[in-house]
């Protein structure tokens, strides 16, 4: 069944307070440092007489700091840093050399872009990472010169060759051939 408006009875509330102003009720002392437990929370007086200090805040936070970066290097700092220490590794520039360059100018597709072929070549008599490519054109109209880098990174065995292809749009240095070169970090 329906109940109808005549069923609906609203209710009202009515907040109470004391009828006469009281005294608050002091407040409970607080409790006292427990006699067992953590060092941290005794005080003095209440330390047994062969216990030791407490630790001096400097050399807490020192060990906290410590514990923080010891928990960020585990839990993935690590490969932060291998990163790092990767990029700064030099490139032996003798041994990992540049052959068989060519280019050509390609309009196909509508736009022209410089096809460039070449091979990397592996020299050395161990393995060794490739470093990038920096392919420069000078400007048509004399206003200096743009590089485009090829960031490589890949593991050459001794006497192992690599080909590669780039395409770079061929913009305002139309008109010149391009310089490539690999680019060698110490």
């Amino acid at each position: 069944m329906i109940p109808s408006g005549d069923d609906i009875v609203d209710v009202q509330f009515e907040t109470v307070g004391p009828s006469a102003p009281t005294a608050r009720k002091p407040r409970r002392p607080a409790d006292p440092a427990p006699d067992r437990g953590l060092g941290l929370f005794r005080t003095a007086e209440r330390r047994p007489a062969g216990a030791r200090k407490p630790m001096p805040l400097p050399m807490f936070a020192f060990i906290a700091t410590l514990s923080a970066c010891a928990s960020f290097y585990v839990a993935g700092g690590h490969a932060l840093f291998a990163a790092t220490a990767a990029i700064t590794k030099p490139v032996a520039p003798s041994g990992i050399v540049l052959e068989d360059t060519a280019t050509r100018i390609d309009t196909s597709g509508g736009r022209a872009v410089f096809v460039i072929h070449a091979t990397i070549a592996n020299a050395l008599d161990v393995a060794g990472i490739v470093p990038p490519v920096a392919i420069t054109f000078e400007r048509s109209d004399g206003a200096g010169s743009v590089t485009h880098t090829i960031t490589r990174g890949e593991r050459l065995a001794p006497g192992e060759r690599m080909a590669f292809t780039t395409r770079v749009p061929a913009g305002d240095y139309a008109g010149t051939e391009p310089r490539i070169a690999l680019v060698t970090r110490r």
